[in-house]
């Protein structure tokens, strides 16, 4: 019998041979793994070892694959990682990169975290699955102009747990939103998508998706709060807690999209921190809903010191004063001047001549070597020795001057305004009415300092906290290098012209009655009891009123006919006694705030801006009344489709068939001042535009808050008219 060929192995798991163990086209063998391995020797180029047949290399394409292992560099598919988070981690560090996922189930150590502009792409929706290793964590961690697409989520989260969220460790600037297409969502308790606006930076703070199925009991479809953004198409919620929920000024639009089961639909509460305040400069009448108002932002104030942290990316801010600021607020900072290091270093060049022009201010300084100044630079000018007279004689001095030493400004940080050799470059140092003469020495390089914020994340920011009256703290993105105060810069509270989205309230914050909960049913009514709320206090303030219905001597039900105005504390309700016995019923009452919403405003002139509402004051208010703005919690919503929502999170249960019994009102929540504008069809064919307007299919009936008409009645006699047929 011959004897078998054979090649260099090893049985080693994952072991490869080293360049120092193969010649040029000898193979070597990895019987553990089955991997074949040789030299690789290009013209201008190191010899490495390589595993044969793995493929072409590419760069900014990662792979993932059931048969993968995380030692491998994930750029072949025959050399793809084991894990979502191993491919995500390298391709986190080129921007533009993809991840590919083959099919397979992955069990991931999350949270995976995800570096702008990488896109994670399954082979398939349903046959790409990722699962979460860890309950109390979030799966993904997004930045701006990620992509996640084609898989789907299986598992159980802890409540509050999302699929998605912006990073809350390193909170970055925004230019472009992360997007989730074409996904499905079975993970329990989960919130598909979890746009907090606190762990993003500027005026976006957007989120959006297409395509998002979400099969999560029990959970959240889409969160979106702290003024965060989103645009949602084609999201598709079954037995969620609450379908959308928009809160603390939070607002979305939603496209397309349907909630099916579970406890409530879109719901919309309360409004964000306060962002300005005018003052009413015309005494308005009752029921007016036209103010004049004076929106100005205050002076400047100056800022004396600031503390940056690199990894959090957040900026605590001295001002020379108390700043009178709130959490929330939007602020534009500008001029702060920091030191940083750069990344490639700085190089000291010796002055060996400069020509200053006095009526100018602009002096040409010559360099003993070439330079690496380019125009628009900020270059840093140390120790020139200048002669001049300035009425005592000729004598030198030291140029740039000290602080406080007599000679002017001591700034020494100059903007290259041209290059005219390589030697030499121009910079303007203010004009003078005395000449100057260079007579020696002289010391120039690249500045470390520069202005702050430059522009990349914006001039504005929203206040994180207020640990002092006259400090706050700011997320400005996070940076790699150091960067230490100098000096300067001032900050503003920033003032906008008032805007659709924005809510207010004059002076004082009332309520409404908004919900009368049942404490006790009691007993022995054989007929529908009287049922008081007390008046609030104000004159103008109208009393609520609501009927209770009685079944079988108890009282099962109230409706609310009239949520009354004007009151500042909750009332009490009572009832008459029970016909037969002393068990008398009780209830408690939940207030809601009211506020007037925007509709338009004239730009602001001279500090003064007309607004005009869409509700009317019932009550004058005059000169100096304060009117604090906030953005409202907001869901706007385009031909929704409600499916049997109120019949709770469990999927059997849920069902018509098995008991589920839908609740109208919880479709759509109003909460604390939210608002939802939408319109919408539910599981019987209803049509609705808002709160307003219902057109019943079965009864053939148009309905609204003051009339109700057959449809039959008006339409048929108009096609008449028309001539139809």
């Amino acid at each position: 019998m011959a004897t078998p060929f054979r090649i260099k192995r090893s049985a080693v798991p994952n072991k490869v041979p080293q360049v120092a163990d193969l010649q040029l086209g000898e193979l070597a063998l990895n019987t553990n793994d089955a991997e074949l391995y040789t030299l690789r020797a290009r013209a201008g180029l190191a010899t490495d070892v390589v595993r044969v047949g793995s493929g072409a290399s590419i760069t900014n394409v990662l792979y993932v694959t059931k048969d993968g292992k995380d030692t491998n560099t994930g750029k072949k598919p025959g050399d793809a990682k084991a894990t979502v988070k191993a491919a995500v981690s390298i391709a986190s560090t080129i921007a533009g990169s993809i991840v590919k996922i083959s099919a397979g189930t992955y069990v991931e150590d999350n949270p995976i975290k995800v570096g702008p502009q990488v896109s994670i792409v399954g082979d398939s929706l349903r046959e790409v699955t990722v699962v979460p290793q860890n309950a109390d964590q979030d799966l993904f961690h997004v930045a701006p102009g990620n992509l996640i697409s084609d898989m789907s989520f299986t598992g159980t989260m802890n409540h509050g747990k999302a699929i998605a969220a912006f990073d809350p460790d390193v909170i970055r600037y925004s230019g472009q939103s992360p997007y989730l297409l074409n996904c499905t969502n079975f993970v329990t308790n989960s919130i598909g998508m979890k746009i907090d606006g606190n762990n993003v930076i500027g005026p976006f703070k957007s989120f959006v998706c297409d395509s998002f199925t979400q099969y999560n009991q029990c959970g959240i479809g889409c969160s979106i709060t702290n003024e965060g953004y989103a645009q949602l198409v084609s999201l598709f919620t079954i037995n969620n807690e609450e379908s959308i929920f928009c809160g603390s000024g939070g607002q979305c639009d939603v496209t397309n999209s349907n909630s099916s089961f579970g406890d409530f639909g879109l719901v919309a509460d309360g409004v964000g921190p306060r962002q300005f305040t005018g003052i009413i400069s015309v005494t308005s009448a009752v029921n007016a809903d036209v103010f004049t108002l004076h929106i100005d932002r205050e002076d400047p104030i100056s800022v004396t010191n600031a503390v940056y942290d690199g990894v959090t990316g957040l900026t605590t801010i001295t001002t020379v004063s108390n700043h009178g600021y709130n959490v929330g607020a939007a602020v534009t900072i500008a001029n702060l001047k920091f030191t940083c290091d750069s990344s490639v270093g700085t190089t000291d060049y010796n002055v060996s001549a400069a020509d200053y022009d006095a009526q100018s201010g602009v002096m040409t300084v010559t360099t003993s070597a070439n330079h690496d100044f380019t125009v628009g630079i900020a270059a840093t000018l140390r120790d020139f020795t200048f002669n001049c007279n300035s009425g005592g004689g000729a004598s030198n001095g030291t140029f740039p001057p000290a602080p406080g030493a007599g000679n002017g400004a001591s700034n020494h940080v100059f903007d290259v305004t041209s290059v005219p050799a390589s030697n030499k470059f121009v910079v303007n140092v203010g004009h003078s009415t005395i000449s100057h003469t260079y007579v020696s020495g002289g010391v120039v390089a690249i500045s470390t300092i520069s202005n702050f914020p430059s522009g990349d994340n914006g001039y504005v920011f929203s206040i994180k906290s207020v640990p002092a009256p006259n400090q706050f703290t700011v997320h400005v993105g996070p940076n790699d290098r150091e960067h230490t105060y100098v000096e300067g810069g001032n900050v503003d509270l920033n003032v906008v012209r008032p805007y659709d989205g924005q809510v207010v309230y004059f002076d004082e914050l009332y309520y409404t009655v908004g919900k009368v909960t049942i404490t006790n049913a009691g007993s022995g009514y054989n007929s529908t009891p009287t049922m008081a709320i007390d008046s609030p206090s104000e004159i103008w303030g109208i009393a609520a009123t609501a009927v209770p219905t009685v079944t079988n001597g108890f009282v099962t039900d109230i409706e609310i006919l009239s949520s009354g105005r004007g009151y500042e504390t909750v009332p009490t309700v009572t009832f008459s006694a029970p016909d037969v016995g002393i068990n008398t019923a009780t209830a408690i009452i939940e207030l809601l705030p009211t506020y007037y919403t925007v509709k338009s405003s004239t730009p602001i002139s001279a500090g003064i801006s007309t607004v005009t509402f869409n509700e009317n004051l019932p009550y004058s208010i005059g000169i100096g009344t304060t009117v604090p703005f906030f953005k409202q919690s907001r869901v706007l919503a385009s031909s929704h489709s409600f499916e049997y929502i109120g019949s709770g999170c469990d999927p059997v249960s849920s069902l018509p068939s098995r008991g589920g019994v839908m609740i109208q009102e919880n479709e759509v929540d109003n909460r604390n001042g939210g608002l939802v504008i939408y319109t919408s069809t539910d599981q019987g064919g209803n049509f609705r535009i808002g709160e307003g307007v219902v057109i019943d299919q079965v009864t053939g009936t148009i309905s609204g808050n003051f009339y109700s008409k057959s449809l039959f009645a008006n339409v048929t006699p108009l096609i008449l008219a028309l001539g139809g047929e």
